[in-house]
This record gives C-alpha cells, structure tokens and sequence, in this order.
C-alpha cells in the first residue's frame, strides 16, 4: 500500500510526483579493514573504533523513495545510486537496493532517528588490487552483492534534512552471490534530504 493513502502500488507509482516520499543523499568517508563480521556479529565496535585506512576513500550520492510502510514503522524504498572511489582504489561504483528502514522511536521528540538494511546488487567499473586480496578466488568481481545498513538523525524542527551515517559494503556474501567473498567497504558519513 501507498504509505498514509491506503492506494495500491505499481510500478509506475515510482514515475508520479514525490510529494515528500523521496530522498537523496551524499555521503563520503575512508576504507574500512575490520569485516562485515567483526563490525556487526563478533566484535561490534562504534565507527570511531574502526579501522580506517588513510589514502582510500569514496563519495557517493542515491536516490530512493519510500513505496510502502508496513506495520506504521518500517518504510520499504528502492534506492538506486553511483560513487567513486580514489585514492588506493579508483573504481566507480552503481548499485539498485530495497531498504527496509524502521522509525518511530520513543525519543524523537528530541532527535528523530531512523534505522536501515539494504539488500541489492553494487557493480564496480573493475576489480581493485584490494578486492582481489580478499577474493577467496584470489580473482573478485565486478557484481557483488550490496549491504550498506545506516542510520539517520535529524532535529524535530526540520526532520527533512539528516544527518546519515553508512557503511557502504560489498561482498559475495560468503560465496553466495560471487565466489570472490570479500569486497570494498567505507564507512561514511553525510546529509540524505526528503523532497
């Protein structure tokens, strides 16, 4: 369903005027050595633990639209977007996700927050020295799979413009999307405006 109109969605809903239900978004930020794993599973850190990797670095912009809202707190929206690297690596990255992103926590009224998972497919313009290290193949890919969770805060006043925290992450999830395994991974930080 339309989220607030009970409408239902086709896929040509993505064409009509936004009305408040898109986004946009820039980020930027450094090459992160920790794992997927270690940051989220075996050893979670917050992102100033990290470790970063001077002369490595990526800029991204996407745009998404919030298509449905389920269960009042979680907006489903496509997202597709494109960003450089440079520095140790020099590829282009495109990639098309689904985010679930949950809202509505009990302290908005102070800083409203949301919280997101992608799933998608990022394409690299080649296969950088550093994918191929972490390649189990020893090879990489261009097509890998696309994991980039993040989270929003933005002030109650002007809940349109946030500030974005992501961890863009590539990967062949464990040989199942690519036998390449490892990918490239930064993490970021920028502004995502509603329009």
């Amino acid at each position: 369903l339309f989220p607030d109109t009970g409408r239902a969605w086709s896929p040509m809903s993505l064409f009509e005027p936004c009305a408040g239900d898109c986004r946009v978004a820039i980020f930027g930020g450094q090459y992160v050595e920790n794992s997927m794993g270690e940051v989220l599973v075996t050893s979670p850190e917050l992102p100033f633990s990290w470790e970063y990797v001077s002369g490595d670095h990526f800029i991204g912009t996407s745009i998404s639209r919030r298509t449905a809202t389920l269960w009042n707190h979680v907006d489903v929206e496509p997202e597709i977007g494109m960003g450089q690297r440079f520095g140790r690596q020099d590829e282009t990255d495109v990639w098309a996700a689904l985010y679930g992103r949950y809202h509505g926590f009990p302290w908005d009224d102070y800083v409203v927050t949301t919280v997101a998972l992608s799933t998608g497919l990022n394409w690299a313009s080649d296969v950088s020295d550093v994918e191929q290290e972490r390649a189990k193949d020893s090879e990489g890919s261009q097509l890998m799979h696309y994991f980039a969770p993040e989270i929003t805060f933005a002030l109650p006043s002007d809940p349109d413009i946030q500030l974005l925290f992501r961890f863009h992450h590539r990967s062949g999830v464990f040989g199942l999307v690519s036998d390449a395994f490892g990918g490239a991974q930064y993490g970021t930080v920028g502004f995502r405006i509603r329009f």
